[in-house]
């Protein structure tokens, strides 16, 4: 009979472990640590590809597997040198690994860790500079000579035998010491003295010498010794019978015995796959007694040939993905294509990862909304904020701690970044400490022009280079000139706003794309033209019929800071980022229109609608889904403000910091305001003064 071999497979994640714990903790110490293996019964594998030794990541801390993993006792040894790993003498080893087998089936200790069988041992030698790792995995085999032979035509039983014996092993699976599954006594006896129905019975090896086999009738029909078997091969068993068999010749002193290679999974439980061999040993009966005092050791061998199918050790190299930042990215990206199995196979990660995303405020919004971007793999993350870090910031604002409060606090923007590339070293995230030139905020002095030109240039210049810009400021005037910007410059805009227990997410419409008058020539993307809105969707400022002003003036304590409920930063967030993946997977990406409706079908949208505003009330714990037409007079996205800043520049924007009125001008609201105070005026309030409608009912 032959065996199929074990084939280590060892996890990447597995070196990263090693890596870490002998950094940390073994350091010049190289004796031998204790590391888990698995195996498992895995009907879909190739042959050529099952009986595998399964290595993972946290084989040098677990302790237990899974109900439906077999475990294998290991041990490795972490060489401080190539040198010592080079001249360690194999064979020496493998026999000790064997001898510690070989002595445990003679003092009957095997019985109380039966998993032994199974056991491995590794001898590696790790590069940290270079991140290679030369290994070499040893099984060892007790051999038992003379072989044994097989008797007749591997068997198998019956569906509904193997039915109910796959039954009858998950269930006692469930019961036992995981030591135990992988080897395991079978019989099948009556379920009663009247009745003539046969039930299978199952206990671990050490009932054998308590007489497990006393009540079966006949031996050589229902009587088996069962191993979990991970062989895929017809006519081969795994490598675990190997040792099982020393153990019934040279303990239980059999010379004839049914073996079950266990191949049957619960769910498969209906398709027979377990093989029966009749084995025999034509040697003389083993007479000599269990001691090991003058016992000659067996032959031992075990070693794992390498891909070029040489007793030789193996190397990995893993300099690619071995550093722990390409780790985080490999996890980062793994986390999210696990989305596209099953639940949405149509979902365009890439295009996701490559938007760049501008965040103005890197306040409580702008903390959660960067930590879920990361969370979707964004790369390119930047922060504009004016503040620095206060000390009521950090327990609501997940990207600072005390640390950065303290000589008058650091930069907001700075600090979110650095906390960023702590988080996830591989994203591009950066800071700029400035200000927004905000309508209604007049310009002090020279210096004071001077300092809001150069953030006025900046802001334009970073609105140009992103994609998507997020609004996730304090103050309404703070909005004005980036929703101004995301407009005429084409950007995805959205917006984040928050009261007590409210909140809206909303996008901002996007005017359609442009052509010249030569049919399908694209208009300068730095420079759009101006046209009439094709029923677009309303920007933060559509709604209103007064221009942003100063709303920080006066403003009492409980004004100057963002009260709310602590979670609804948290809540808005995670919505508006939501909102922004719907939108990059649409096919019409930021001209995705509204849906009409909250129930509307999703239709072959990865992720669902995409709805303009979501209105929030904790209150009552309701979300409503607004939809909002563009306002022709608004007062920051409308074409009047367009045009006027496409030929004022600066200047435009300068005269809306310093004049009043000047943006209702501009846009319009002013004419809408004098249309409404005059109908106002044409309206007579005044009661009637002549007193002969005395007693009258008006």
């Amino acid at each position: 009979m032959q065996f199929a071999p074990f084939a280590s497979d060892i996890d990447v994640a597995f070196f990263s472990s090693l890596a870490y714990h002998k950094i940390n903790y073994d350091k010049l110490d190289s004796s031998a640590r204790r590391v888990l293996g698995i195996y498992e019964i895995q009907p879909n594998d190739a042959p050529g590809n099952s009986c595998r030794m399964q290595i993972g990541g946290t084989a040098l801390t677990a302790d237990e597997p899974a109900v439906g993993q077999f475990r294998a006792e290991g041990i490795i040894r972490n060489f401080n040198t190539v040198e010592e790993f080079k001249k360690t003498n194999y064979a020496e080893i493998i026999q000790k690994s064997g001898r510690t087998i070989w002595e445990a089936i003679h003092d009957g200790s095997i019985y109380s860790i039966p998993s032994l069988l199974s056991s491995f041992t590794i001898l590696s030698f790790a590069n940290l500079k270079k991140y290679h790792f030369q290994y070499w995995c040893g099984f060892p085999a007790l051999h038992s000579s003379p072989p044994w032979s097989v008797v007749g035509q591997r068997r198998q039983f019956s569906v509904e035998e193997t039915s109910s014996l796959c039954d009858v092993v998950t269930t006692w699976r469930y019961s036992i010491d995981s030591r135990q599954r992988g080897f395991f006594l079978v019989k099948r006896v009556k379920s009663s003295i009247e009745d003539e129905d046969t039930v299978w019975k199952l206990a671990p090896l050490g009932d054998y010498e308590r007489g497990f086999f006393n009540d079966v009738e006949d031996k050589k029909k229902d009587a088996f010794v069962a191993f979990a078997d991970p062989s895929n091969f017809e006519e081969h068993p795994g490598w675990p019978l190997r040792n099982l068999l020393y153990l019934i010749r040279k303990r239980w002193k059999l010379q004839e015995v049914n073996i079950i290679g266990y191949r049957d999974v619960h769910a498969l439980r209906h398709q027979p796959r377990s093989v029966i061999w009749t084995l025999k040993d034509d040697s003389p009966p083993d007479l000599s007694d269990l001691s090991i005092k003058d016992a000659p050791l067996p032959k031992i061998t075990g070693w794992e040939r390498n891909r070029e199918k040489k007793l030789a050790p193996r190397m990995a190299d893993l300099s690619q993905i071995m550093d722990p930042t390409r780790l985080a990215d490999s996890a980062v990206d793994l986390n999210n294509r696990l989305m596209k199995w099953r639940i949405a196979p149509n979902l365009d990660l890439d295009k996701i990862k490559g938007t760049k995303c501008l965040l103005l405020g890197a306040g409580t919004l702008g903390a959660y909304v960067s930590r879920i971007l990361l969370g979707w793999g964004v790369h390119k993350i930047t922060l504009i904020d004016n503040a620095t870090v206060s000390y009521s910031n950090p327990v609501r604002q997940p990207l600072f701690k005390f640390e950065d409060c303290l000589n008058g606090g650091q930069p907001k923007a700075i600090k979110a970044a650095e906390a960023l590339k702590e988080i996830y070293p591989s994203v591009d995230a950066q800071g700029f400490k400035m200000m927004v030139p905000m309508a209604g905020h007049p310009i002090r002095d020279e210096a004071h022009g001077e300092q809001m030109k150069a953030d006025y240039d900046k802001l334009v210049s970073l609105i140009q280079e992103h994609d998507a810009i997020f609004l996730l400021m304090d103050t309404r005037e703070s909005r004005w000139l980036p929703t101004l910007l995301g407009k005429f410059y084409g950007k995805i805009v959205l917006n984040a706003a928050l009261g007590f227990d409210t909140f809206v997410v909303m996008r901002h419409g996007v005017r359609p794309e442009l052509e010249t008058e030569d049919e399908g020539e694209a208009v300068d993307d730095k420079k759009p033209q101006v046209t009439e809105p094709v029923s677009e969707l309303g920007c933060y400022f559509c709604n209103d019929v007064v221009a942003p002003a100063d709303s920080i003036k006066d403003q009492t304590l409980d004004q100057m800071c963002t009260v709310t409920r602590p979670g609804i930063a948290a809540i808005a967030s995670a919505l508006l980022v939501e909102l922004f993946v719907s939108i990059l997977q649409h096919p019409q990406v930021a001209s995705a229109p509204a849906p009409a409706s909250p129930d509307e079908d999703r239709g072959s949208h990865p992720l669902g609608t995409v709805p303009h505003q979501i209105r929030g009330f904790l209150f009552n714990f309701q979300n409503k889904l607004i939809h909002a037409p563009g306002y022709i007079y608004c007062s920051a996205c409308s074409n009047k403000m367009l045009s006027a800043f496409d030929d004022g520049g600066w200047e435009f924007v300068k005269k809306a910091m310093n004049e009043p009125g000047f943006i209702e001008e501009v846009s319009g609201l002013a004419e809408v305001q004098k249309a409404a105070a005059a109908i106002d005026d044409e309206l007579d309030w005044s009661e009637d003064d002549n007193g002969d409608g005395d007693g009258e009912m008006l």
